[in-house]
């Protein structure tokens, strides 16, 4: 039984579709040198609608910032031994 073996070097040699040529190049413009670019105004963009997820989600942060501030208040409390247990 014969086995039919073929390289897949064939298939890598292909360009694509938008390859420069040799006789193109392209100009890499660093950032700083750029032109500067038109910035959004914040003032005609109006308040965002959150949808339930997202509020909920931000009001959990929330608790949590304060859980974690509360329990950082009671460990210095208790550190500088106010309370003692």
């Amino acid at each position: 039984m014969t086995y039919h073996t073929e390289t897949l070097d064939h298939l890598l040699d292909l360009e694509p579709l938008h390859a420069p040529r040799a006789s193109q190049g392209y100009t890499v413009i660093h950032p700083l040198h750029d032109a500067p670019e038109a910035k959004c105004s914040a003032d005609r963009l109006g308040p965002m609608k959150l949808t339930p997820g997202c509020r909920l989600a931000l009001v959990a942060v929330r608790f949590y910032l304060v859980a974690i501030m509360v329990m950082g208040a009671y460990r210095v409390v208790t550190l500088m031994g106010t309370i003692k247990h």
